[in-house]
């Protein structure tokens, strides 16, 4: 069992005892997050909106969130199963909405679903705020309201995502898009992206899709990752179709498959994207430290920024920037045409316009992308938690460690903390020191990490530690940094490859 607090919001596996996402967590948080809201609106009734993902627990979960918001004093405007993405739009352009709870572990499996908090501008919760709710959680004073004071609930389903998909519509030429007579797969996940045929059929594309039943259950592994997508490429092939889109089960991401049915590296849909809205105008891109380097070999004379992780880093790096597009490689694409939200929906009708505009099929916009090749192997800490790497982390923000590469060896050591990354064969080995002086160790089956490692070894010319750690070299970086929404190490990296003749 697990549970998992942090800016990508309330995550837990859904099991009957603590420290999962039980009714009692459930309840706790939303009381929290009903209580500041009245603290934030001077102690008037908020409105609150309300929606959830396809997941067989959300429904449940739903009811334990309404009914507990009305019980502390909020209005709530369900939305009903939706996006997330169309929680934040309806937050953010719907005038007097004070907040939203979108219920979604995202790409999580199964077991595990969550609670994303959302301000009145339709963003993200700080962690100073998810401090607090926590303090209040786990303190449980918060008050509840008089019966007197209990609002009935408002229906806003079909409302919301017409506004959604009006704001999608205007942010591309959708003349020539209809005019290109595109022929789309859609993978949906067995939940809300199901919604996203209307928006194709809108924009003139003909729609075959698969997992589109709304049983509570997941045909294949949520996450949209190339590996997870073989239905979805046989339905490319069989129906003759241009493209592929994969969404994960609360849509705010995003991956392609080429008309050929070969599934496009997860990575690349920020670049197709980015490449659409440089069509249009001129502006820097915004993007997290272990987003695809291929961006700035792509476009060598727009700015690429980089934040932390998370989306609420990268949405508040496009505000600064004033970006055309935001995004992480993890195919969540932020759209400021849009809104300042991850949204897959958006990202799929950008990359339509890529292909109507440019009359190329996917497989040729894909292969002018600069062929970075991803490095991605998750550890599970021995030891230790993936959060108590953060100390560690913070340590070496504070006074920059020694770092030593050779071909199969990264060390990194710090005054009072340590780690070691040794590429053993096909297995890589994480052991360390914690800054309290435990110890930390892992390993993973992670065959391409040797050559990463190896190349890194040639000379590292950049130290990035402001979200775990990245080092950079010539054609090759390499990160390792806790997650945000899994109790586990993520260590990620690119290579440069030549190009095949």
């Amino acid at each position: 069992m697990a549970l998992k607090v942090g800016i990508s919001g309330l995550r837990g596996t859904v099991e009957e005892d603590a420290p999962g996402l039980t009714p009692d967590v459930v309840v706790r948080y939303t009381a929290a997050f009903g209580a500041w809201l009245r603290d934030q609106a001077g102690g008037g009734t908020p409105l609150v909106a309300l929606g959830w993902d396809g997941r067989r627990s959300s429904p449940m979960i739903a009811d334990l969130v309404r009914g507990t918001l009305l019980a502390v004093g909020c209005r709530v405007a369900d939305l009903g199963q939706t996006l997330t993405p169309t929680v934040q739009f309806y937050v953010s352009h719907t005038p007097n909405v004070d907040g939203g709870v979108m219920i979604t572990a995202s790409h999580n499996p199964l077991a595990w679903n969550g609670l994303k908090f959302l301000d009145g501008n339709g963003r993200f919760l700080p962690l100073e705020v998810w401090e607090h709710l926590t303090s209040l959680a786990a303190g449980g004073h918060v008050p509840w309201a008089s019966l007197s004071r209990v609002a009935a609930v408002e229906k806003a389903d079909d409302e919301a995502f017409a506004a959604h998909q009006h704001a999608v519509l205007a942010a591309v030429p959708a003349d020539a898009i209809r005019g290109a007579r595109l022929r789309v797969a859609l993978d949906a996940c067995n939940s809300s992206a199901v919604r996203w045929i209307q928006v194709f059929e809108h924009l003139g594309c003909e729609v075959v899709a698969c997992h589109t039943e709304q049983h509570g259950f997941f045909a294949r592994p949520p996450e949209p990752l190339p590996p997870h997508l073989g239905t979805l490429c046989r339905l490319v092939q069989e129906a003759h179709c241009h493209v592929g889109f994969a969404a994960d089960p609360d849509g705010d991401r995003l991956v392609l498959v080429d008309e050929r049915g070969t599934p496009v590296s997860e990575e690349h849909t920020v670049v197709l994207c980015a490449r659409e809205r440089l069509l249009r105008r001129e502006g820097p891109v915004v993007v997290n430290v272990v987003t695809t380097h291929a961006l700035e070999e792509m476009f060598p004379h727009v700015p690429v920024l980089r934040t932390p992780v998370g989306e609420m880093n990268v949405v508040n790096g496009v505000v600064e920037a004033g970006a055309v597009l935001g995004g992480e490689g993890s195919g969540g694409i932020i759209v400021p045409d849009v809104h300042l939200a991850r949204d897959g929906l958006a990202a799929a009708a950008l990359v339509l316009s890529l292909m109507a505009q440019e009359r190329l099929p996917l497989s040729a916009l894909v292969a002018g992308i600069p062929p970075w090749r991803p490095v991605k192997v998750r550890l599970v800490p021995q030891g230790s938690s993936a959060d108590d790497l953060r100390a560690l982390f913070a340590d070496w923000q504070a006074a920059s460690p020694d770092i030593h590469v050779t071909p199969g060896d990264v060390r990194v050591e710090g005054e009072r903390a340590s780690l070691r990354l040794r590429v053993d064969g096909a297995v890589v080995r994480l052991e360390g020191r914690l800054p309290d002086g435990r110890a930390v160790q892992g390993e993973a089956p992670a065959q391409e990490a040797a050559p990463l490692v190896a190349r890194l070894a040639e000379g590292v010319t950049g130290v990035d530690l402001r979200d775990g750690l990245k080092l950079s070299g010539q054609g090759v970086w390499l990160s390792l940094r806790p997650s945000n929404t899994e109790p586990i190490l993520r260590l990620m990296g690119e290579i440069r490859e030549e190009r095949s003749s």
